[in-house]
């Protein structure tokens, strides 16, 4: 019985396939993109030509008009974009975020600013990829015992991602660094400090492997 049920509930598939198939479910989702970016466009501070957003993004922190994003640029489905103008009863910031031209943003990134985080043109990142200039709190025993939610938040400074930089996934990327061009960071890399041009990078924390030769 339980061979026969299968074989219908297979038919069935397979006749729904012919009709609605993959290639056109792809392509209703590209459809329902450009609106979704032609939507979320004015919630922007600008938002270049041929760039999309693949819907859900999160925009968090009420500074979404701080975010510029340049040209033929992709920001895929499921990232948070958190640009952070308050945050609790008494901080306040003036945050900038701007993402360059031809980049590709991949799934489910974080990408959150209280200071400012500038990413270059040609930018390729894998999925899950955390960038974020700030933290909660120190390393004080008083903030410690603070729910760490309820603490200040602190920004060791700028983040600055230069030109053609390949971000592997499940990368997290700390405030206060610099990566030069022409960068690959491997998977699961943890940068705490400034990278050279020209390099390969990985591991925790993520160290020079290898220099890229003309």
């Amino acid at each position: 019985m339980k061979k026969v049920v299968r074989g219908v509930l297979m038919l069935i598939m397979w006749l729904f396939n012919k009709v609605y198939s993959y290639d056109l479910n792809r392509q209703l989702h590209s459809y329902f993109d450009t609106l979704y970016t032609l939507w979320i466009r004015n919630s922007l501070g600008d938002l270049g030509r041929c760039s999309s957003i693949s819907k859900p993004c999160s925009l968090q922190g009420g500074g979404s008009k701080n975010i510029v994003i340049g040209h033929h640029t992709s920001i895929q489905s499921h990232v948070i974009l958190g640009c952070w103008v308050k945050y609790g009863e008494i901080q306040t910031f003036t945050p900038t975020l701007k993402i360059g031209n031809y980049c590709s943003i991949g799934e489910y990134n974080h990408i959150t600013v209280c200071n400012k985080i500038t990413i270059g043109d040609g930018v390729l990142t894998g999925r899950y990829v955390y960038i974020g200039d700030n933290a909660h709190g120190g390393l004080s025993w008083e903030e410690a015992t603070i729910p760490p939610a309820n603490r200040m938040l602190r920004s060791k400074g700028e983040v600055m991602i230069g030109n053609n930089v390949w971000i592997g996934d499940k990368v997290t990327i700390l405030g206060g660094v610099s990566i030069g061009d022409n960068v690959i960071v491997g998977a699961n890399s943890v940068v705490t400090q400034n990278v050279p041009s020209n390099c390969i990078v990985a591991g925790v924390p993520a160290k020079v492997v290898r220099c890229l030769n003309k």
